[in-house]
């Protein structure tokens, strides 16, 4: 079963929350690239943005669909938010560049919540497939 296999067999939640990220991942990135002063943040997404699809489809052909699945994330999106925190303090950005890397920045806050929560999780035994229950 290949990964977006295995996420359309999830909740509707899982899946909406998926495709919100999928799409904020995509998007945000392309969308700086366009904006005079903003593609140094733009390239920056875009490559932890495909550092992360690769590093979690790898993982998945390792490991399955489980809470691990998290680590990706966790080890590069961590850094990032960092970054990205420090980036929206200072005040040199237009506000359409501003308003698309908070609402990125926010998207992997939130992911970030479970993805520390899911990795804990594995770490303490909880090893089944995602797809279990």
């Amino acid at each position: 079963m290949t990964f977006s296999e295995a996420v359309s067999q999830t909740s509707d939640p899982v899946r909406l929350w998926v495709l919100w990220l999928t799409l904020s991942m995509a998007v945000v990135p392309l969308l700086l690239l366009v904006f005079e002063g903003s593609r140094r943040d733009g390239l920056i997404l875009l490559v932890a943005n495909l550092s992360v699809v690769v590093a979690m489809h790898a993982l998945y052909a390792q490991v399955g669909f489980v809470r691990l699945l998290g680590l990706p994330h966790i080890v590069i999106w961590t850094p990032l938010a960092m970054f990205l925190y420090l980036r929206l303090r200072r005040g040199d950005m237009h506000r359409v560049p501003r308003l698309a890397l908070s609402i990125f920045a926010a998207t992997i806050v939130i992911s970030l919540v479970f993805d520390y929560a899911d990795v804990v999780r594995y770490l303490f035994g909880d090893r089944a497939s995602m797809l279990s229950g």
